[in-house]
């Protein structure tokens, strides 16, 4: 009798295998192709931001955002998430849609009054105000006031901004070797000094108003703690109180090692590649959420690749539009998972084989052994 009742147990354990493995693959597999999906994505900030869009986008979220970004007079960021809810098939009313399209319109920055003041103090009250003064970071005025106040506080023993010390530095050091690589007379052209002038002023304006994220700020401070020559800084200061620009020059192209000017120089790069695509607004907005010089690189990339609706792929996923982070490890857990369940599915169809195999010949065998 034992033996008889074995058919039918068997029976039912391999068809509550065969379920087990059908409802565990529902769960796991999409997981573990989205995964898989980001995981080939890591290197591509444009791809990334798409595959992790549609799970915070939704026309609910949308809608708050832009007008929260209207609130704000933040017309710029309330078009990018009608780019955004365009390029998803998300419904935006026609109201919302006007309100968009009237602020676009009606946008004009004062750069005159905003700039007040920016060109002598290098202070200001807003990102667009201290991003206008730049006749004066090219020929080197602000570099040097800067150079100037943070490395005389160093030198005396103060408490200074390392962050503007750092890239006061690198910008006269790199507005002397870009003239002097671009020019063989030695000349000084101004269209050779924007880039590298424009890029430099962007990050200390916005580090004097407070948009660098905490992380990218102390990436930038520990590299010119590390990178700084005290004894030809103390030359390049000395030489800023004379307003001895190219003395001044000279010392900042030693007072910091090569690779630190390398570095520096890129992220300037990238922040003018930003501003140009996204605005000042755009930009800075950038500099809040990447950490380092390599995320400044992707966001560059990402800003490339979404266009207009980067700034709403920003607002709604920080970091998480530029790197994986800490997501990597998940993903290769549902990755094997995935693999798991493979190897059980196997195991399931093979014994699902063996059971319709012995169902379909075992009647047969018995009937030629009784004949």
């Amino acid at each position: 009798m034992a033996v008889v009742r074995s058919g039918p147990l068997r029976l039912w354990v391999t068809i509550a295998l065969v379920v087990a493995v059908v409802v565990s693959g529902a769960m796991i597999l999409p997981k573990a192709a989205a995964s898989v999906g980001l995981l080939q994505a890591a290197d591509d900030p444009g791809r990334l931001a798409e595959l992790r869009l549609p799970t915070v986008a939704t026309e609910q979220r949308i809608t708050f955002e832009i007008d929260d970004a209207l609130s704000k007079g933040d017309g710029d960021l309330a078009r990018s998430f009608l780019d955004l809810a365009d390029a998803h098939g998300l419904k935006v009313d026609a109201e919302r849609r006007e309100r968009v399209t009237s602020s676009a319109a009606s946008r004009e920055v004062h750069v005159g009054q905003e700039s007040l003041g920016g060109n002598t103090s290098g202070a200001s009250d807003t990102w667009l105000g201290t991003a206008a003064a730049l006749t004066a970071d090219v020929v080197g005025i602000t570099d040097v006031r800067d150079l100037w106040q943070e490395g005389g506080k160093l030198v005396q023993g103060e408490p200074y901004d390392r962050v503007i010390l750092g890239l006061s530095t690198a910008g006269l050091a790199l507005t002397g070797f870009t003239v002097a690589s671009l020019l063989p007379s030695g000349g000084g052209s101004i269209a050779a000094r924007v880039p590298v002038a424009r890029g430099l002023g962007l990050l200390k304006a916005a580090r004097r108003a407070g948009l660098l994220s905490r992380e990218l700020a102390g990436k930038v401070a520990g590299l010119a703690t590390s990178a700084l020559d005290t004894v030809a800084l103390k030359e390049a200061v000395a030489a800023a109180r004379a307003f001895d620009l190219p003395a001044a020059r000279q010392a900042a192209s030693r007072a910091l090692r090569p690779g630190a000017v390398r570095t520096i120089s890129a992220m300037g790069d990238d922040v003018v590649a930003l501003e140009a695509r996204l605005g000042q607004r755009g930009a800075a907005q950038a500099l809040g959420v990447v950490r380092d010089a390599g995320e400044l690189g992707r966001a560059r990339r990402l800003a490339e690749a979404m266009g207009g609706r980067t700034r709403a792929a920003l607002k709604l996923l920080g970091s998480a539009a530029l790197v994986l982070g800490e997501a990597v490890g998940l993903l290769l857990q549902a990755v094997w998972l995935a693999v798991g369940w493979m190897v059980m599915a196997a195991l399931a169809a093979r014994r699902l084989g063996l059971m319709i195999g012995r169902m379909i010949w075992r009647p047969a065998l018995t009937r030629r052994t009784a004949i």
